[in-house]
């Protein structure tokens, strides 16, 4: 689990925020991809924002060894 917090200027929409190819700053070619990712390489993510007090962004992500190899004995020599 990952969580990052800010105190910056902080969001009016979260939910506009996470749509795929948004940017609050167009003028700047920016991809509006940053949540997109989060969301696709994490099993969770929660996004909470005040505007004018900042962000926080909690991040889960479950690891676990394949069943193959936790079940594979290695020599060692």
């Amino acid at each position: 689990e990952v969580e990052i917090e800010d105190e910056g200027i902080g969001m009016d929409d979260v939910e506009l925020a996470m749509e795929p190819l948004y940017t609050s700053r167009p003028e700047t070619n920016h991809a509006g991809m940053g949540f997109t990712f989060m969301e696709a390489f994490m099993d969770e993510l929660e996004v909470t924002s005040t505007s004018g007090q900042g962000t926080k962004v909690k991040m889960r992500k479950k690891i676990e060894r394949p069943a193959v190899l936790r079940s594979k004995k290695r020599s060692v020599r």
